[in-house]
């Protein structure tokens, strides 16, 4: 079980109802995407949460606690206070540090930008998050809205190369799917394109991956999304390729550009 804290700090009677309901659906939403990260389950994640406590003194309240979702057939692990501890570090990173949190996926990037959207405007003054049980917590300020706004749009695109573990598929708006880096954590999209790989994926959720084509960077220089330019770029550790230590790696697949040379694989992209 978890308990989340989370203050709107500021005049509450300036604070627009809309605003509350941004805080309160975003900051959902980023948890659920957490419980993805966490859970492995692409559908419903493995928690749910409830209402605990809301109530106004000098600030808006909101406190939820977890529950594990119950199903007949299997035994749902309780994640939910690693996706609390990474929700309040996440937002530490952010605020503090101003590069992209673990676990994030783009999606749960773009909600937390929504959430700190909020902060400095109709009265809320920040936003302080606080892991009840541990007592960690952290205040989102303005910094974190402008550190997100750098992190979120692609500064660069080179190819290149990411590893890490296939978690979250999607079929919607374009076949693609989330590769947590084994490193940093981070969530990654990976674009299938027209290629016929999307089996190949399902077939290995959970897996150890490489996945190389053009990839797009942040102005931190993190990585957002990969495109995939041709089917052999996409790499099973295990069945594909040997497992070996990361430190052996090197960030880059010595398959690439297939039987082409580097000069002609460029030709052919840009044909």
């Amino acid at each position: 079980m978890a308990l989340l804290r989370i203050d709107i700090e500021g005049t509450p009677q300036a604070i627009p109802y809309r605003s509350f309901l941004r805080v309160a659906n975003n900051s959902l939403s980023i948890l659920d995407d957490l419980d993805i990260a966490f859970s492995h389950r692409r559908f419903g994640g493995a928690t749910d949460w409830y209402m605990n406590d809301l109530s106004s003194n000098g600030k808006l309240r909101l406190e939820i606690y977890s529950k594990t979702k119950e199903m007949k057939r299997k035994r749902l692990p309780d994640i939910a206070s690693d996706i609390t501890r990474s929700f309040v570090s996440g937002f530490r990173t952010l605020e503090t540090q101003g590069r992209s949190p673990a676990y994030l996926s783009e999606v749960g990037m773009k909600k937390a930008e929504s959430l700190t959207d909020v902060v400095g405007h109709n009265g809320a003054r920040a936003i302080v998050a606080v892991d009840v049980i541990t007592k960690e917590e952290v205040e989102i300020t303005r910094q974190s809205a402008i550190n997100i706004g750098k992190l979120i749009p692609e500064a660069s695109k080179s190819y290149g190369s990411i590893e890490g573990t296939l978690e979250e598929i999607s079929i919607h708006k374009g076949n693609h799917f989330v590769v947590y880096e084994s490193i940093s954590g981070k969530g990654v999209r990976v674009r299938l394109g027209n290629h016929d790989l999307l089996q190949k994926v399902k077939d290995n959720l959970g897996s150890r991956i490489l996945v190389s084509g053009l990839l797009s960077r942040n102005a931190k220089n993190e990585p957002i999304s990969v495109t995939i330019q041709r089917e052999n770029n996409f790499k099973v550790f295990g069945t594909d390729l040997q497992i070996l230590p990361l430190k052996e790696l090197g960030g880059s697949d010595p398959n690439f550009t297939g039987d082409l040379s580097t000069a002609d694989f460029i030709r052919s992209i840009r044909e």
